[in-house]
């Protein structure tokens, strides 16, 4: 089983993020609002295989704001442990409930987490301003009580 560790080092994440497909350009410097970055690597390499980033959004809402497994290990339960890690994570801050703009809604689903409808969510998206929306990426609003 990899490891997982909390990291300040936004970076290699974010290039993770990217190349998974997340509106999520390479940067040094995290998002504002950002609580806990988690990072899953391989102890002999050292490469970085997952990772997960916390944030606050829209009037202190706890937001899973990415998730990504590096192609090879996707199905092999490292999302769905990284999932749980970071919902673990967001109760030690007092969440009670957690959202996020899910590309793969099937896939949390079946950890629990409901679709809610655009009108009934929290601004904690910039889905509606994006130019994928709705023409080749087709996000679901989803949240999850903890």
């Amino acid at each position: 089983m990899y490891p997982v560790r909390e990291t300040q080092d936004f970076y290699p994440l974010s290039q993770l993020y990217h190349d998974s497909g997340l509106e999520v350009k390479p940067s040094h410097e995290a998002p504002p609002g950002t609580l806990a970055m988690l990072r899953c690597e391989d102890p002999d390499t050292g490469e970085l295989l997952a990772a997960a980033t916390l944030q606050t959004r829209a009037e202190d809402y706890f937001v899973l704001a990415h998730l990504a497994v590096i192609p090879r290990l996707r199905g092999t339960g490292l999302g769905s442990r990284l999932l749980a890690l970071a919902e673990d994570r967001a109760r030690q801050l007092g969440a009670r409930e957690i959202w996020l703009v899910g590309k793969v809604p099937d896939f949390y689903a079946k950890y629990q987490w409901e679709p809610v409808r655009r009108e009934n969510a929290p601004n904690i998206s910039r889905c509606l301003t994006c130019e994928q929306f709705q023409v080749d990426c087709f996000p679901s609003i989803m949240r999850k009580t903890l």
